[in-house]
């Protein structure tokens, strides 16, 4: 999906949409000052989609005025939204609670911090989680935005497919946490999908952890021998979808690329580039960073850090050898981050 709003004069409203589908005529849904009009199809003209292939017919721009959109000449509550999906792609800036800044939020936890993206949602004028679950033509788009300087994006997506789309004046905010903790939410979160399936999970993860979750769908994980047999007997392919997935995130170009030791001086550089990064998550640190750096009020800003049972699940994968080995290049970063914290303290 490709969109944006290129003109917004107070009294008129203009741009595109172009949707995923090569020949789907797009609609829009308007809210303003409360109410819904719409849908309204994209029945201007275009040049460019049509040259550039992006779409057969290039008919994928909108106009709107006072006239089909009531109230719209100065109104501040201006919301315009793909009408198939509901996605908004453009929200009037307000500048008495938009914060005029342009922030990336790299999800590392594989169950996202939904509650703090959602917290921080009214403080932009273009927000967008979970960006993972989109492709990534619209990725690319919600990190390109350009006439909306207020944008709020996160995602578990690899580092090096997006970075280049970063400005000098991109906000960038990532965090960590022990690898076992982090492995302990993946094996819970692949052995439950069957059973109940989870919003969070994309059709690359579904397809990717499909062996995962029929290994470990029968697992018991309120029994520490139960567990650890179910890991033991796990194929080492099973176990290789695991594989230190912060270090992965950080320096691989697509899903399955295998990172070597050497990954883990590039992560190293990477996090390096990043204007907050909390490498614990053990408390509310990365939410007052957020304040500070953002000067959303603190109140706002809601942030879980580690918790149960995911804290006594990873204690039983910390005593199986095996793992250490899975987990490597990620317990290499985080003993070299820590190294870096003791040095900074002394």
């Amino acid at each position: 999906m490709y969109f944006n709003v290129y003109s917004d004069t107070g009294e008129t409203i203009e741009g595109y949409l172009i949707p995923d589908g090569f020949s789907t005529k797009p609609t829009i849904t308007v809210t303003c000052n409360s109410q819904t009009y719409g849908p309204f199809p994209c029945n201007v003209f275009l040049e460019g989609p049509l040259k550039h292939g992006h779409h057969d017919t290039g008919v994928v721009g909108f106009r709107l005025d006072g006239e089909n959109v009531p109230g719209l000449p100065g109104s501040s509550d201006v919301l315009i939204a793909d009408d198939e999906t509901g996605f908004v792609i453009y929200q009037r800036y307000d500048a008495n609670r938009h914060v005029p800044k342009r922030v990336f939020r790299l999800e590392t936890q594989f169950a996202p911090h939904k509650e703090l993206d959602n917290s921080l949602k009214d403080h932009f004028q273009f927000h967008a989680g979970s960006a993972e679950l989109y492709g990534g033509e619209t990725v690319r788009q919600m990190l390109e935005i350009v006439n909306q300087p207020s944008t709020y994006v996160s995602g578990r997506v690899l580092l090096r497919t997006v970075h280049r789309y970063f400005t000098d004046e991109t906000l960038r905010i990532t965090s960590l946490r022990d690898p076992f903790y982090e492995l302990a939410i993946r094996l819970l979160t692949v052995a439950s999908h069957k059973k109940r399936p989870l919003k969070f999970m994309s059709e690359r993860d579904m397809i990717l952890f499909e062996p995962a979750m029929q290994h470990f769908s029968d697992t018991n994980f309120s029994d520490p021998q139960a567990i650890k047999a179910k890991v033991l007997s796990a194929h080492k392919d099973v176990l290789s979808l695991f594989e230190s997935p912060f270090t992965h995130q950080l320096v691989a170009t697509n899903p399955t690329e295998k990172i070597s030791r050497d990954g883990v001086s590039s992560a190293l550089d990477a996090l390096s580039q990043f204007t907050i990064f909390d490498p614990h998550e053990t408390d509310s640190d990365i939410a007052d960073a957020i304040s500070e750096s953002t000067g959303i009020a603190r109140d706002d800003i809601a942030f879980s850090p580690v918790r149960s049972p995911f804290l006594e699940i990873a204690n039983i994968l910390r005593e199986i050898k095996i793992l250490e080995h899975v987990l490597e290049n990620d317990l290499i970063l985080l003993h070299f981050i820590r190294k870096a914290e003791q040095r900074a303290k002394s």
